[in-house]
């Protein structure tokens, strides 16, 4: 399971240290002790509402809870010394790694592991490539249309990604579900489980909740196609990929639809 972000409802001043705590208990209870039972990997990265820069408890204690958890999440890791915040890990010699993407700053010493991680032997080897982070590059729904909810110097981030030979970034924060591509890198908006799903820009379909599948063939070679299945998470029902948009046009880029995925 690879989860975008935004697991607790931080990012508020007036949470005290004890509601932070609860939170991330009742994220615990609900959430990853299940998955960890039935012996799942659970790959995630921090949110905005999970750890915001600016938000210095948030931070504290987000980083308390998944050092306490870190079997939990049952990660083969490849470098975990920055863990929680940014690490890498295989499964199945898939090439996985979490970056700090929680807010629309990527820090320079941050893309500068992560270079040094994507050419090494374990990242070369791999048959394919994943960055999972919170703020997705380009803007897909109207109420995160705007600077500070992507990526600053999305092309940029875009060229090092693909540069860096990255197959897949898995993003959260726009809550809407929609597979696109740009380059040679799929830019996956994973949608949400939780509260507040939004409809795409210029999109008249009412806004639901969703997940997706993601398979990646065994033999496969990196950088050849995969297959998404997007899933409405109110009746597991399929979403046809003719029912969302051919492009997204946000303020900082257009984004076309990725349609290797039936």
């Amino acid at each position: 399971i690879l989860c975008g972000g935004d697991m607790v409802a931080g990012q508020k001043r007036a949470l005290t240290r004890g509601d932070l705590q609860n939170m991330w208990a009742g994220f615990n209870q609900t959430v990853l002790a299940p998955i960890y039972q039935k012996k799942v990997p659970f790959g995630f990265t921090m949110g905005n509402h999970d750890a915001s820069p600016g938000f210095v408890l948030d931070r504290q204690e987000a980083s308390a809870f998944w050092l306490a958890h870190k079997e939990q999440v049952q990660l083969t890791f490849v470098a975990d010394s920055h863990y929680p915040y940014y690490f890498s890990y295989l499964k199945n010699n898939v090439f996985i790694m979490s970056w700090d993407a929680s807010s629309s700053t990527i820090p320079a010493e941050v893309k500068a592991w992560m270079a040094e991680q994507l050419q090494g032997e374990r990242a070369l080897q791999a048959r394919y490539r994943i960055v999972l982070g919170h703020l997705p590059l380009y803007a897909i729904v109207e109420a995160k249309n705007k600077a500070g909810e992507v990526l600053e110097a999305a092309d940029e981030t875009l060229d090092f990604l693909d540069k860096h030979q990255v197959d897949l970034y898995i993003s959260g924060h726009q809550h809407a579900y929609f597979p696109g591509k740009k380059q040679g890198v799929t830019l996956l908006n994973s949608g949400c489980l939780g509260g507040g799903p939004r409809a795409l820009i210029g999109h008249e379909h009412a806004p639901y909740k969703a997940y997706a599948v993601l398979e990646i063939p065994k033999k496969i070679k990196s950088r050849k196609p995969v297959a998404f299945y997007g899933i409405k998470a109110a009746d597991h029902q399929y979403i046809p990929p003719a029912s969302l948009p051919k492009e997204v046009s946000g303020f900082n880029g257009l984004l076309q639809r990725y349609d290797l995925v039936d």
